[in-house]
């Protein structure tokens, strides 16, 4: 895949800001945990009219891509915009949620006996207000002594799932839970011939074992995505945990990952 043609389209509230007007950057990570991400678009020289129209929680999102083959890499609510002098230029950074923050959302329920973990992770789910993305548990765990959810929702939620062996993570304003090597999701071949960058380097865990993957900018990769790696020291297929893309007008339009072996 040749690295030109870049598009990215930011919108926020009815705004919309295109790397063909503007000077754009910006980072938006991804990984398998529900407490939201925070992504940062930077905007250089807007006027002090347009500043004023950015305000805390709008809606924002990001699509980017390549002339003809753009697709969305984040959709979330505005957290803070702040706006400096860069010497003669002013650039404006945009923060950006993949949720409403939720970390302050807490809980103090007891469950009875007997209940089983799904009931508990819908119920929290509601709590947080998230719709659900995907729901698939490893193993539906009960809890015979009943539950004591009390705290933090997110956290109540990455315990009670990593009781049932699964993984939850928030992406894209929805809640997932399930295992992050089994679903119905696209499988995206990566090869020099498709955008990877360099050779993959290897990483090892107490339970993991995987590679850190470099790529041109691929909207189409996100938490949970498998790919199929066609590289010089692995050809197989692994699936994303977590990683970030980059974005910007000339330097970095990449996708990097930390992707696990089945």
């Amino acid at each position: 895949m040749p690295n030109f043609g870049r598009v990215v389209e930011v919108l926020i509230g009815n705004k919309k800001f295109s790397n063909a007007d503007f000077t754009l950057e910006g980072t938006v990570p991804f990984d398998n945990d529900p407490l939201p991400n925070e992504s940062e678009i930077k905007i250089w020289n807007l006027s002090n009219d347009t500043i004023a129209q950015l305000k805390r929680g709008q809606t924002a999102m990001v699509n980017a891509g390549y002339r003809g083959d753009i697709g969305l890499i984040l959709h979330g609510f505005v957290s803070k915009v702040i706006t400096k002098r860069e010497g003669v230029d002013r650039v404006t950074s945009i923060y950006v949620l993949d949720s409403d923050d939720i970390t302050k959302r807490e809980v103090d329920i007891a469950y009875k006996n007997s209940t089983l973990a799904s009931y508990i992770l819908k119920d929290m789910a509601r709590q947080l207000g998230l719709p659900i993305g995907q729901f698939e548990l490893n193993q539906d765990y009960r809890y015979e002594e009943g539950y004591t959810a009390k705290g933090e929702v997110t956290k109540v939620i990455s315990d009670v799932a990593a009781d049932c062996g699964t993984s939850a993570y928030v992406n894209k304003g929805k809640l997932y839970i399930r295992n992050l090597r089994i679903g119905a999701d696209d499988v995206f071949s990566l090869s020099s011939d498709t955008g990877l960058i360099g050779s993959p380097e290897t990483f090892e865990e107490e339970n993991f074992k995987g590679f850190t993957i470099h790529s041109q900018l691929q909207y189409r990769v996100t938490t949970a995505s498998v790919i199929d790696l066609k590289s010089s020291i692995f050809k197989g297929r692994v699936h994303v945990r977590s990683g970030s893309h980059k974005f910007s007008n000339t330097g970095n339009f990449t996708t990097e990952v930390e992707a696990i072996l089945p």
